[in-house]
């Protein structure tokens, strides 16, 4: 029985694909033991008995000397319960995926010297694969380049792409959401789904309002999917003087069938993870990001600049005077024209998207087995 370890941060964007790995090879005839470490933050929308949850965090995400210790205390701990782990569960094949929690875990497989492949799924290095890129046997990459890696590693970069959830790949096939893409505005309103992403998107809420009402001022009906914390649904109370015949607006924490929502949106506005635009690109679905302005190096912007590049959605800059200007002229024009979002989605279809999965298990089995 071959043993696979997958680690990765906590948070959706590192997690999701994970997942999917996990639940590909889960689905194979062959019989692996799958084990999984992460953060506790993954609590918040998953429940599997081989998840191990362990201490980390980055030193760069607060300042300060208390912050920097406690990340190394943190870091140091969680090492030594790796070592122990490693030693127990004789991993075949261990597979890190970015976020400081997999650090403790190739600094323990280092120490034992066991190999390992790195994931990287942003446009961008991130730091944990950037610091164990020397001593990793591939780096699967999610995009075709990635900025900022050095050319001494070339040998070990493999464009793998990027892993989709399940029900995307699911549902796609089953709404044939490739094929006769409805972009005539359903009763004349515009259908516009708003997904803030784990940073909370505070701008969405205190900047779309006024977005919305110039809108609805040039006639423009609009219909609204947005989703929202827990300590945002005061939203409502600035939409209830709205026009109710040109706007409507629905408020959502969390939605568990997001594909089905993402598939009835005329256009998307998002946040730039890199799982959040492969999911938009895998469904062929618009979009206008906004990237996080303090993502670590920035990746938030790289990620979506490569789809700009293809002429795939728009890119805004959330810091600009010109923001709510972009966003209502970006809007207006897709309202009036007949081949804007056509031309988009066009473009989005070119690129590959099939077999990602299956194609990423035969390279982690090729590259990454222990002898």
């Amino acid at each position: 029985m071959k043993k696979i370890l997958l680690t990765s941060g906590g948070t959706g964007g590192h997690m999701f694909p994970i997942l999917r790995l996990h639940e590909k090879l889960q689905s194979k005839k062959e019989n692996y033991e799958i084990k999984i470490i992460t953060d506790e933050r993954v609590k918040k929308y998953i429940n599997l008995d081989n998840i191990k949850i362990i201490k980390s965090d980055s030193p760069f995400r607060k300042k300060g000397i208390f912050h920097l210790l406690k990340s190394f205390f943190f870091i140091l701990i969680s090492t030594v319960y790796c070592l122990f782990f490693l030693v127990i569960f004789r991993p075949n094949i261990i597979l890190g995926a970015g976020g400081y929690v997999s650090f403790p875990v190739l600094i323990a497989s280092l120490i034992l010297r066991k190999k390992f492949i790195l994931y990287e799924t942003n446009a961008v290095l991130g730091r944990v694969n950037k610091f164990f890129l020397p001593f990793c046997e591939k780096l699967f990459s999610g995009y075709q380049q990635i900025k900022f890696f050095p050319k001494k590693h070339n040998k070990k970069f493999l464009y793998a792409g990027q892993l989709i959830r399940s029900e995307f790949s699911n549902f796609s096939i089953n709404c044939n959401v490739y094929k006769n893409q409805n972009f005539n505005k359903e009763n004349n309103f515009l259908r516009i789904l708003i997904l803030g992403g784990s940073q909370g998107a505070k701008v969405f809420s205190e900047n779309f309002p006024i977005c919305f009402q110039t809108l609805i001022d040039k006639n423009i009906k609009l219909s609204i999917k947005q989703q929202v914390h827990n300590n945002q649904n005061f939203l409502m109370k600035k939409f209830n003087s709205f026009d109710k015949e040109k706007f409507n607006i629905e408020l959502f924490e969390f939605e568990k069938n997001i594909a089905k929502f993402i598939q009835e949106a005329d256009i998307v506005i998002c946040r730039s993870g890199s799982s959040t635009l492969a999911e938009l690109a895998f469904l062929n679905k618009p979009f206008i990001a906004v990237p996080f302005p303090y993502s670590l190096d920035n990746h938030q912007y790289f990620n979506a600049m490569y789809y700009f590049e293809k002429n795939c959605c728009w890119v805004l800059d959330e810091k600009s005077k010109d923001f709510n200007d972009d966003i209502v002229n970006i809007l207006e024009d897709i309202y009036i024209s007949n081949n804007l979002l056509e031309i988009k989605s066009t473009n989005l279809l070119k690129l590959k998207k099939s077999k990602y999965t299956e194609d990423f298990v035969i390279k982690l089995f090729k590259h990454g087995t222990a002898d």
